[in-house]
């Protein structure tokens, strides 16, 4: 039991990000495109793409030919 309580955490991937940007992640993560999760969150399309593009920047995922950013960015919302 001791060793469970002193055994450290892992890092939240997500601890970077911001209330917000967690609640559009949380949307893409419906399947929800950037117009409705717009719509549901009452903001801007481009703000939404902004929220988008910090999101994949504050989880480290770069722009590659083989991997889609956006769901590798709800993958790790699901898993955390």
């Amino acid at each position: 039991m001791t060793r469970l309580v002193a055994r450290r955490r892992e890092r939240d991937p997500l601890e970077a990000v911001t209330d917000r940007e967690r609640a559009v992640l949380a949307l893409m993560a419906q399947g929800l495109s950037n117009a409705a999760v717009a719509a549901d969150l009452h903001l801007a399309v481009k703000t939404v793409e902004a929220h988008g593009t910090a999101i994949f920047t504050e989880l480290g995922l770069i722009p590659a030919d083989r991997e889609h950013r956006r769901v590798l960015a709800v993958l790790t919302f699901l898993r955390a």
